[in-house]
């Protein structure tokens, strides 16, 4: 067989980078220019790019242009288009010679693993006037536009209600439809698979702002927070970074800094960088500090935290029954008197979707939020605390700073004669572990305290008669602060002022009258 490029054995670096590249990156069909020929977009760009599959393969972006090998764009069109692995010998060729091109369109390559019985029973919406059936989601059915996984992706779809009735990513559709605007003004859109009528762009945009709520604003953070996973050491969440989890300790994280301190040093640990991503073993450095990795238990949600997600049924004129919004686990749509249950992220699932995944992890299958850790599981959901907590963590450790802040000010208040005042001493004495034999002291002590009116001389008073007592308030609006007539009581102590002339004729006519 002839060929026009040279026949690689093996796939070479930078080819490799170009896969792995592919493989992250959302790109669009925009038209298919026969059955090798494709007009593609990235995700965020606004540049064409025109691939050709041949012998050799052409693309015209900047990188083929630069490096002449495989670019991105003919690795994506090989990997998600035609569903080649990406070590298949005809992955990382120049190019394909006319018999392997055609191999690559009849899917010789492909295995089929499930079959059209073997597909989920999915509720299906009423029939509009005019409208087909929304085929049920299969295992292998992918977006005719991104190349994704319907169901591995879990992004909204829309269909074609009037021709095949074959699912859509939304936001495909979108971006196909706003390509398709330019070339074509007519109100009706074409579907990408079957050429036929599709449905109108304003269908399309009212399922563009529903779906819009559906996803929340925790998929939009960076995959460096690990959302809802609290640092058992410092308290810091989400832990940002590299986090830590304990391989025997159940809902036990730490942050890298809390780590590096040895702050759980008797167990091993198991890491990782990014949210939704697999545990790791710690790097070899680590190990050589004596720690050793070992299986790693997955948490799951206790069944009492499981019935505690709110639950809702699904009532007529409910906004979950608008276009767009849909389960993202089966992405059907909502239908009235179904049960729906919500997690602490906002995100909504049908009962019977969302109940079977945790029941085996303790995420969040979209943004991978943690549903139930001890640390945060109060704050986040404002429940009651349904596991008694270990001793010494509800009891407030009370210190003498602490107690002090019991203590009335002295204005105002005098010990009573002929009561003693160990009672008020001991109570700021009490060791900070009896915290609440403390405060009893204490308050006892200050039964002994009374208001001396004297000290309350500069403030003027208000009398009222109310249910037959008699009430005495301070006047708010007096010119005296508290903070300034305690500083006048320091000075008057400290520096007396002497005893008037009239006040010692007084006294000198008592002692007479005396004798």
């Amino acid at each position: 067989m002839f060929r026009n490029t040279v026949l690689r054995k093996r796939v070479s670096e930078v080819t490799h980078s170009h896969q792995d590249r592919a493989l992250n990156t959302s790109i669009f069909i925009l038209r298919e220019l026969g059955p090798v020929g494709f007009l593609l977009q990235e995700d965020g760009h606004s540049k064409h790019y025109k691939v050709c599959l041949g012998d050799p393969h052409t693309c015209t972006c900047p990188t083929f242009q630069k490096e002449k090998d495989l670019c991105p764009h003919i690795c994506w069109i090989l990997m998600r288009k035609f569903r080649l692995p990406r070590d298949h010998e005809y992955c990382f060729q120049y190019g394909l010679a006319e018999r392997q091109i055609l191999e690559l369109l009849q899917g010789l390559h492909v295995t089929k693993t499930t079959s059209h019985g073997d597909r989920p029973s999915c509720p299906e919406p009423d029939e509009d006037d005019g409208c087909v059936r929304q085929k049920a989601i299969g295992k292998d059915d992918l977006c005719p536009i991104c190349q994704e996984e319907l169901l591995l992706k879990r992004c909204p779809v829309t269909y074609c209600r009037f021709s095949c009735g074959n699912n859509i990513h939304i936001s495909c559709m979108k971006v196909w439809a706003d390509h398709q605007m330019k070339l074509n003004s007519m109100g009706m859109l074409k579907c990408p698979l079957c050429r036929d009528d599709f449905g109108t762009l304003k269908q399309l945009n009212e399922e563009v702002r529903n779906s819009a709520d559906v996803c929340t604003y925790y998929e939009r953070e960076c995959l460096d927070k690990h959302l809802g996973v609290a640092c058992n050491g410092c308290g810091v969440c989400p832990v940002v970074g590299k986090c830590f989890k304990c391989t025997q300790c159940t809902y036990f994280h730490l942050c890298e800094e809390c780590f590096r301190r040895h702050a759980h040093p008797h167990h091993s640990f198991v890491c990782r960088t990014k949210r939704g991503h697999s545990w790791q073993a710690v790097s070899e450095e680590t190990q050589m500090m004596g720690r050793s990795v070992s299986a790693v238990t997955c948490d799951v949600v206790p069944n009492h935290v499981m019935k505690s997600l709110p639950m809702v049924r699904v009532r007529k004129e409910s906004k979950l029954l608008l276009p767009g919004v849909q389960c993202r686990i089966c992405l059907s749509r909502f239908q009235t008197d179904q049960n729906i249950r919500s997690l602490p992220c906002k995100h909504k699932f049908h009962t019977d979707c969302i109940d079977a995944l945790i029941q085996k992890s303790n995420c969040c299958p979209l943004d991978f939020h943690v549903i139930y850790n001890p640390l945060t599981w109060n704050i986040r959901v404002g429940r009651t605390q349904s596991s008694p907590a270990p001793p010494g963590v509800t009891q407030s450790k009370r210190t003498d700073a602490h107690i002090s802040e019991f203590i009335l000010p002295s204005i105002g208040l005098q010990v009573q004669r002929g009561h003693a005042s160990s009672a008020l001493r001991a109570g700021t004495q009490v060791s900070g572990r009896e915290g609440p034999s403390s405060v009893k002291s204490l308050a006892q002590g200050l039964q002994d305290l009374y208001i001396h009116s004297s000290h309350l001389e500069p403030f003027s008073r208000k009398t009222v008669m109310k249910n037959g007592h008699i009430k005495t308030y301070l006047n708010p609006a007096s010119t005296f602060s508290i903070k300034q007539h305690t500083e006048q009581r320091r000075l008057d102590v400290t520096h007396p002022e002497p005893t008037s002339t009239a006040t010692a004729s007084d006294e000198t006519t008592e002692r007479k009258h005396t004798k």
